[in-house]
């Protein structure tokens, strides 16, 4: 079983429910999601992951100028930009680690 598709997989649906409704907690619950996808992938990810995180939050705002559907995309994007950014610390502290030869 993957499980770094898997936790990929519950934070994206978490990620686009939470634009739509209310959830108790969801930032809470999209760092740890996030921070879990961090400490699964693979260290030669580490910039990949960085340069995502960076570049969702600024265009997260973006499209929210389109009618009706705006306000919705830009909240899907600012979810995937938090969830990237949690998910930075994971893959940093995991390249830490190797590189340390723990």
């Amino acid at each position: 079983m993957d499980y770094l598709k898997t936790t990929l997989r519950v934070s994206v649906l978490v990620v686009v429910v939470a634009a739509f409704v209310e959830i108790p907690y969801g930032a809470a619950i999209i760092a740890v999601l996030g921070l879990a996808i961090g400490v699964q992938r693979n260290t030669s990810d580490m910039v990949r992951t960085f340069i995502l995180a960076i570049g969702l939050s600024i265009t997260a705002g973006a499209l929210g100028a389109i009618p009706a559907v705006g306000g919705y995309i830009s909240a899907i994007m600012g979810g995937a930009a938090a969830l990237a950014a949690a998910s930075s610390p994971g893959v940093f502290g995991k390249w830490v680690w190797e590189e340390a030869g723990m």
